[in-house]
């Protein structure tokens, strides 16, 4: 190429590159976006850290953020799968596919598999999941140094579990070996957990369920275990004792050192979104196995409003989101769950049981919604079966009649 060649490409270079600097001699930038972003509560604070660590990223980009759902504009939304069935009866979220399958950071084989399939529907993905909360067991390390007793461990069974809780308990003192739930969603999951363990099952399939299965014989000799707690080997209040340790039952008692095991969610260990955090030496173990080892969990995931003017700068959140440990659930990205991050941010020996609880957990399928009057029927059959008044193979058995009438 001669001079005169070489002079014309070096005009058309400078024409291009006029078009992108602007008159104060800098690169053009793209155009101010706001997102708004509705989450969970979060008294930790990490949203905030994280959407300035974004905006520091993309200066382009603001984050608004909210804990209500229900404000105007939002364009990203966390959400549980219970909602993914109204939020595309209303075609209020956007399908993420087209994003997963062409992003270059972003690899699905991270994600635990249930954590993802929990948010699919109609063959596509409508949401990444963030976090991963689970029924844990808590023990009161001061109550089992006081009688010298083991700790519950990783892969405990419910022998070691009968055997701890045999040890711990002084009906005499109101100390008692385990906190048995006696009200709201926990009293209907802790004996639904065990049913799972042992072997049985309430649906025909908890992938598509079709019809209950109540009275199935596993169930009911989970159920026997269960009650035996109770009424054989009173190592859990009854429930008129329940009463007399104090309003909230059973934290009243939990804070008051009076039991030295408990179930609860993942989240709030060291009743860190408690009012008052817990004094005691506590520590954390999965849910003991039988036959089977299983722990009903529960999942949050990030969803894109169907509204939003700026989706490509919604899933640069989304995705950004994805990388980060949750602030007190369990990270639903397996590299999240192994990292020293997640060490650092609830202790090693706090992370080492999440990690092999998650592998056993039985994420909670949106579909069993559509069988809330069967599980009315088996609540009140698990209320009989704690008070006493019904043998479980009778309780389980109008539960599962009244399902088919």
């Amino acid at each position: 190429m001669d001079r005169r060649g070489l002079a014309w490409l070096g005009c058309g270079f400078l024409v291009v590159l006029l078009v992108l600097i602007g008159c104060s001699g800098t690169l053009a930038t793209p155009e101010p976006v706001t997102l708004v972003f509705a989450h969970s509560p979060d008294p930790s604070g990490s949203y905030e850290l994280w959407a300035q660590q974004f905006h520091d990223l993309h200066p382009h980009i603001t984050l608004e953020l909210t804990t209500d759902r229900s404000a105007p504009g939002v364009d990203v939304m966390m959400a549980t799968p219970f909602e993914l069935a109204g939020f595309l009866d209303a075609g209020a979220i956007l399908d993420l596919s087209t994003f997963i399958e062409q992003s270059e950071a972003l690899d699905r084989t991270e994600f635990y598999p249930a954590a993802l399939d929990i948010f699919r529907s109609q063959g596509r993905q409508w949401a990444l999941p963030f976090g991963v909360d689970m029924m844990m067991v808590y023990f009161n390390r001061d109550l089992f140094d006081q009688v010298g007793a083991p700790y519950p461990t990783v892969g405990w069974t419910w022998s070691d579990f009968l055997a701890r809780a045999v040890e711990v308990t002084r009906p005499g003192a109101d100390v008692f070996g385990y906190a048995m739930q006696y009200e709201g969603e926990a009293a209907i999951f802790e004996p639904l957990m065990l049913i799972y363990q042992r072997g049985g099952g309430i649906f025909d399939s908890l992938d598509a369920p079709t019809r209950v299965t109540f009275d199935e014989p596993l169930n009911i000799e989970a159920m026997e275990f269960y009650a035996g707690l109770v009424h054989t080997h009173h190592v859990v209040p009854t429930a008129e004792e329940a009463q007399r340790l104090g309003r909230p039952y059973p934290w009243r008692g939990v804070l008051d050192g009076r039991f030295g095991m408990w179930t609860l969610m993942f989240s709030e260990r060291g009743g860190e979104l408690w009012e008052f955090p817990w004094q005691m030496n506590w520590g954390i173990v999965p849910m003991p196995k039988d036959a089977a080892a299983g722990t009903l969990a529960l999942a949050d995931g990030l969803f894109v409003s169907a509204g939003t003017d700026y989706p490509a700068e919604a899933w640069l959140w989304i995705e950004f989101l994805s990388e980060q440990t949750p602030p007190f659930a369990i990270p639903a990205r397996t590299s999240l769950a192994s990292s020293a991050e997640f060490e650092r941010r609830v202790g090693a020996e706090v992370a080492e049981v999440a990690r092999a609880a998650i592998a056993d957990a039985i994420l909670v399928n949106p579909q069993l919604l559509q069988f809330e009057a069967e599980l009315g029927a088996l609540a009140q059959a698990f209320a009989q079966i704690r008070s006493g008044e019904t043998p479980p193979d009778m309780a389980l058995g109008a539960a599962q009649e009244w399902a088919d009438r």
